[in-house]
């Protein structure tokens, strides 16, 4: 009889952990983000001289020529040159690196960033990596 009770706890205890490990293996399958090695890489440089700290929030963000966003935009952090993006290809046409205010900052600043935009006309092809360099001047440009 304790035998018994022995193997039936065993049994249920090898039936909850297979039920567990096929429910888990599924979730991974489920959440798992696509993979971007064979994608677009945009390198953005963020080139500033100035050293006045800023008080305003500022997005990077890289939009086709239709002014789509091909990527999330990333939020400006003082003092980080490169940053990342990464898109599925291939694609062509028009690619638009912009450094420009978050929608909703509510700070007016003395010490506001003018940046022109950098562009980069493709095909952009799988694999490839696209640099961008922008360089932030606290006056507006004359183009």
């Amino acid at each position: 009889m304790k035998s018994a009770k022995n193997y039936a706890i065993i049994s249920l205890m090898i039936i909850f952990a297979t039920a567990t490990s096929s429910f888990a293996g599924g979730i991974s399958k489920i959440t798992s983000q696509p993979s971007v090695n064979g994608g677009i890489r945009h390198q953005v440089n963020v080139i500033i001289s100035s050293e006045k700290p800023l008080c305003n929030t500022y997005l990077i963000e890289i939009r086709d020529g239709h002014g789509q966003l091909v990527a999330p935009a990333q939020r400006y952090i003082s003092g980080t040159i490169q940053y990342n993006f990464a898109e599925r290809g291939p694609a062509s046409g028009v690619r638009v690196a912009r450094l420009v205010r978050a929608y909703g900052d509510h700070f007016i600043c003395e010490n506001e960033l003018f940046t022109t935009p950098a562009v980069v006309t493709g095909p952009f092809e799988n694999g490839q990596t696209c640099r961008f360099d922008l360089y932030p001047s606290s006056q507006p440009s004359k183009q």
